[in-house]
């Protein structure tokens, strides 16, 4: 038995010496899409190690996937669009949006055949990657202007490929894409681009998604998960990184770099240009008043469009940038 004073140096020293308590090991989940980028510079430049967090980033083949993950809770975090989130969360997923870094301007478009018009569209189906409300928001945007309603078209999920295919073969008139498959149905299947992602902006903002679970993550760990991808989007957003970035990409997604669009020097500049990535005084701007106003705007396209079973829209636990502007202040 240890004596009296053999406990009472022990405990000095347990009390003296600095307690290291390592973050957990937490998951980000993503798809082949630049808008993804900061998540894989976090990682391969270090960040997350400097601010002491363990991350995970499992990355699924295609969009549908990534959806289906995300929905199921499989992962602690991703970077999705406003529109992705507010679907999600009005379905019943335990998701909050801690802010968002970027504009998707263009990199997702409708493409119809040639003489295609939404009033001939009536009744025939319309392929989108993934049957949720930001690729309905897409095809709903385009029919609007035109009286025609969202339910009067038929929605058919298929992967970019697939859809593609059919397309160039006759058997779709109308796709969402994304990639250079909107380049190759444009050249190779007779089709026009007629509603893109850049034409609502506001509802293809990348945000970043903390999808609670039972156990929340301390703030202390969200805080250092917010400084590594602070610190990553000025990385990114530097042109002299320009060529390192290109080559993180190009590694991280080689087996899908069609759906990426950064196959060669031409395809990743252009898509490149698609992320419209803010400074940090514009982030401080976007992520106050201005994303409240772009819910409320998705909100009021979701009841046109008919959603049945969501749930209570609740903005204050939807959204949650504070910890975001605090990292941001911090920062300067």
């Amino acid at each position: 038995m240890k004596s009296v004073k053999t406990v009472i140096i022990s405990l000095i020293i347990f009390l003296v010496t600095p307690v290291c308590v390592q973050a957990g090991t937490y998951t980000v989940g993503v798809y082949p899409h630049i808008a993804f980028g900061h998540f894989f510079v976090a990682d391969e430049k270090g960040f997350y190690k400097e601010e002491g967090v363990d991350v995970n980033t499992i990355e699924y083949d295609g969009l549908a996937d990534w959806v289906r993950a995300l929905g199921n809770n499989k992962v602690d975090f991703s970077a999705t669009w406003t529109s992705t989130h507010m679907d999600m969360y009005l379905k019943g997923l335990n998701a909050v949006n801690l802010g968002f870094f970027c504009f998707d301007k263009g990199n997702t478009k409708m493409i119809v055949k040639k003489g295609m018009t939404p009033e001939k569209l009536k009744g025939k189906p319309v392929a989108i990657p993934a049957d949720y409300f930001a690729m309905h928001y897409l095809v709903y945007h385009y029919l609007k202007p035109h009286n025609v309603r969202f339910s009067q078209v038929r929605i058919a999920e298929m992967d970019e490929e697939f859809a593609y295919k059919n397309f160039i073969k006759g058997r779709l008139q109308a796709i969402v894409t994304a990639g250079d498959y909107i380049n190759m149905a444009v050249k190779n299947g007779n089709g026009v681009v007629v509603f893109s992602n850049k034409d609502v902006a506001y509802a293809y903002m990348g945000g970043l998604i903390y999808f609670r679970k039972k156990t929340a993550i301390p703030e202390s760990d969200l805080k250092k998960l917010m400084r590594a991808w602070v610190k990553a989007v000025r990385w990114y957003k530097d042109p002299s990184n320009d060529k390192e970035l290109q080559a993180i990409l190009t590694r991280r997604f080689r087996d899908s770099l069609a759906l990426a669009d950064i196959a060669d020097d031409e395809h990743y500049r252009a898509a490149r240009k698609t992320q419209q990535y803010l400074s940090d005084k514009d982030l401080l701007y976007y992520n106050s008043d201005f994303i409240r106003d772009v819910y409320e705007k998705m909100l009021k396209a979701r009841k046109e469009i008919g959603y049945p079973g969501d749930v209570a829209f609740n903005y204050e636990d939807m959204v949650n940038t504070r910890i975001m502007l605090d990292t941001l202040k911090e920062m300067k």
